[in-house]
């Protein structure tokens, strides 16, 4: 994979959030990809991976993400990115419904010749689900 390669596959995997599509989203993954992070642990497949965005669209139909310019260094790309999106009633919870969330995070990629090989998001999980009202805090 070449640079100009992984650069294309970044944009085409970003053109499936602007349009909102988990299938387009699955698509960018290798058929045996895997997907990381802290709120879904690690899934490994298309229809597994696209089970993941589909989650996300149904809690927060509104999502947006973007993302700053990628580190590219094949066959790897790593990014930050910003997360924006309300609340649609059900998140690893029960939540209040029509509230804002917003997060930053990180995403590491590795590219192979039938897409996404593997990518592992990190984010703070915990304060996303504290925004939501599914954990709650104690006061000092």
């Amino acid at each position: 994979m070449t640079r100009s390669d992984i650069q294309r596959r970044l944009a085409e995997h970003q053109a499936g959030f602007l349009a909102r599509s988990p299938d387009l989203l699955a698509m960018t993954h290798a058929p045996d990809g895997t997907l990381e992070g802290p709120a879904h642990g690690m899934v490994r497949g298309r229809d597994a991976i696209r089970d993941v965005y589909r989650y996300w669209y149904t809690a927060f139909p509104d999502m947006m993400l973007s993302w700053g310019s990628a580190i590219v260094d094949p066959p790897r790309a790593a990014l930050f990115w910003k997360f924006e999106g309300t609340t649609t009633g059900y998140f690893f919870g029960e939540t209040r419904p029509g509230t804002p969330i917003k997060m930053v995070g990180a995403g590491e990629y590795i590219f192979g010749v039938d897409g996404i090989i593997s990518v592992r998001h990190i984010f703070d999980f915990s304060a996303v689900l504290v925004n939501a009202g599914v954990l709650k805090i104690k006061p000092a």
